[in-house]
């Protein structure tokens, strides 16, 4: 995939991904407990790797792979 993560935002109930191709996608926030459980300040302390695959969160040690999630396919999604 040539396209990466350029920022990262929520809302109470999403992950919103910003990518360098122009793209913005969501996903529930429910996917990631960590995030979910971060406060506010926490969230909003990340970095992306210098070949924008990778997001990290040091303060709560989360970090995300962006080719798989979005790659992601849940097998009930829709249901």
């Amino acid at each position: 995939m040539d396209c990466g993560a350029v920022s990262v935002h929520f809302d109470s109930q999403h992950l919103f991904l910003d990518l360098s191709d122009g793209r913005a996608v969501q996903f529930p926030l429910d996917w990631f407990p960590v995030l979910q459980a971060a406060t506010s300040a926490e969230r909003g302390h990340f970095a992306v790797s210098m070949d924008r695959q990778q997001l990290f969160w040091p303060e709560i040690d989360e970090d995300i792979n962006v080719p798989a999630l979005l790659s992601y396919r849940p097998e009930n999604a829709g249901s």
